[in-house]
């Protein structure tokens, strides 16, 4: 401080000696001689770009002077700003530095995460003209950071049974590669899955490398089977050092579409009535004699599956049954062999290699012992091709307008393999079509074992006592299933072709039983 009295102060006092003296510091601060005077460099430290997933740090010197000639006496050393974690300061050297004397504390920045840290070192003292000295101090940390979006998600409420997906996407915002090398999913409801393996399928393998910029999706399942709430929680483990665990959060509420339950009453014995229609051209003798030998395998098949069964041969163009008997059926099973022979012996006509003529014919022809709530199968048998004069979806048609249940009309086919044939028949083009389209059973006229061949062809013909049909589709995980009032969790399963619960061999409900399926209806899923 310059101290220089005015002249008309001088004059007050008259004449008077006066010494001006200038007492700067040397700083340009002018004191009264014994004041100290502080002065630190650098006045603002920059450590650059350092690396966190490397555990780069660094360090700096800061040297205060006294360029006063007082006694400079530190109060106080420390940082202040909003980065203080990064940063640390040591103890000053000495807190009483001389006229002409320093004194050094460091610096050390140690980054933790993606940022440009800033902040200020605080010196207090006693120097009168500038108390509080500041240092400015910046650092670039440079590593990856890991961004999750949505960081939290509400599937809202979802009908039971719908499945929704929802993209969860993992992001770089960071400047140096992330490693994502990890996922945990929580949740205490079984409602919400990890589609982890869809993950996998777009992204690769573990770990995923994402450089900056960069980033990859994964998705959560919500299936909601109850009207609770659910929440689940997504944790991403990264190289991120400061979010090693990132957390995306789903959120989620099942509602009941509606309710229905089936009730059905197991008949005492299904009825099925089955229509052989056999090609008596010359090259189908061996074919018809395995046929005739072994019917006893079927008609005793069909009576071990508790069925109901009228079965008839048909060779004749009228549709006739040949023979003293219509049909075979449980009272007449054990003549089976005999009686087919019968049938067989009829004169074949015109429609010999035509079955679909001849089945419409036979369906007409019999109609007085053909029962209106039996299945009805029709079974082809020859080693040509189907030759009627309409298509085969003509017919498929024709037959399922006989039934209130188009699923009553079954065809079945022996015939020569498709689409190639074999050693001994041409392909049974035609009628193999037929088969497909009503869910029968094909089986080859070269095989052997025409015994095995004839028990699978009357398991396939039988009504379906182990199956039953829903009235509603169903919420599959919600079915649940009673026989005569008591609940059964095994021995059925639910098979969504056809929309039915099928129960096996081993475990189909007895006769006179009731069965009754209750489930949650599956509702709209399309959001």
């Amino acid at each position: 401080m310059n101290r220089i009295l005015p002249l008309t102060f001088a004059l007050m006092f008259g004449c008077q000696d006066f010494e001006l003296v200038n007492q700067s510091n040397g700083d340009g601060d002018f004191g009264d001689g014994e004041s100290p005077d502080i002065e630190c460099t650098p006045g603002t430290v920059d450590f650059g770009e350092l690396k966190v997933i490397d555990n780069e740090i660094a360090s700096q010197i800061v040297t205060c002077y006294n360029y006063g000639l007082g006694d400079l006496q530190v109060e106080d050393l420390y940082i202040s700003g909003d980065d203080l974690s990064v940063y640390t300061v040591s103890a000053i050297s000495s807190t009483l530095i001389q006229a002409d004397g320093s004194a050094q504390f460091s610096i050390t920045y140690t980054p933790t995460t993606d940022a440009t840290n800033t902040a200020s070192i605080i010196v207090e003292s006693n120097d009168p003209d500038e108390p509080s000295t500041e240092i400015s101090v910046i650092g670039d940390g440079i590593a990856p950071d890991i961004e999750i979006s949505p960081e939290t998600y509400d599937f809202g409420t979802i009908f039971i049974g719908c499945e929704t997906l929802q993209q969860v996407e993992i992001r770089n915002v960071g400047r140096d590669d992330l490693i994502v090398d990890g996922f945990a999913f929580n949740t205490g409801s079984v409602d919400f899955s990890f589609e982890s393996g869809e993950s996998a399928q777009i992204n690769g393998a573990l770990p995923w490398t994402l450089a900056p910029g960069e980033s990859a999706e994964v998705y959560v399942e919500y299936y909601p089977l109850d009207e609770f709430s659910d929440t689940a929680y997504l944790f991403v483990e990264s190289n991120d050092p400061f979010t090693p665990e990132a957390l995306a959060q789903q959120d989620g509420e099942g509602e009941l579409y509606g309710e229905n339950t089936d009730i059905f009453e197991q008949p005492l014995q299904a009825a099925t009535d089955i229509l052989f229609a056999a090609d008596k051209s010359c090259s189908m003798g061996d074919d018809l004699a395995n046929v005739q030998s072994n019917f006893a395998a079927y008609t005793s098949t069909l009576e071990g599956l508790s069925a109901d069964f009228r079965v008839a041969v048909l060779v004749q163009d009228s549709g006739a049954v040949y023979g003293g008997e219509p049909y075979i059926d449980e009272d007449n099973a054990d003549d089976a062999v005999s009686i087919v022979q019968e049938m067989l012996s009829g004169n074949e006509g015109g429609y010999t290699e035509m079955a679909f003529t001849l089945l419409s014919q036979g369906v007409s022809q019999n109609s007085s012992w053909l029962r209106d709530e039996a299945k009805l199968n029709l079974i082809g048998v020859s080693d040509e091709p189907e030759q009627s004069s309409y298509s085969y979806s003509y017919y498929v048609g024709y037959f399922q307008d006989l039934k209130d249940d188009p699923d009553d009309v079954v065809m079945h086919a022996i015939g020569g393999d498709y689409p190639g044939g074999c050693a001994t028949a041409e392909p049974y083009t035609g009628f193999y079509e037929a088969t497909v389209a009503t869910g029968g059973a094909f089986l080859s006229i070269c095989a052997t074992d025409w015994g095995a061949h004839l028990e699978e062809l009357a398991e396939n013909s039988a009504a379906d006592l182990n199956a039953f049909e829903l009235s509603e589709y169903p919420v599959p995980e919600t079915i649940v299933v009673a026989i005569d009032s008591t609940q059964t969790v095994v021995g059925w399963k639910y098979e969504s072709d056809g929309n039915v619960v099928v129960f096996d061999n081993d475990n189909i409900p007895e006769g006179g039983s009731i069965i009754e399926i209750a489930y949650a209806v599956q509702g709209d899923c399309d959001y």
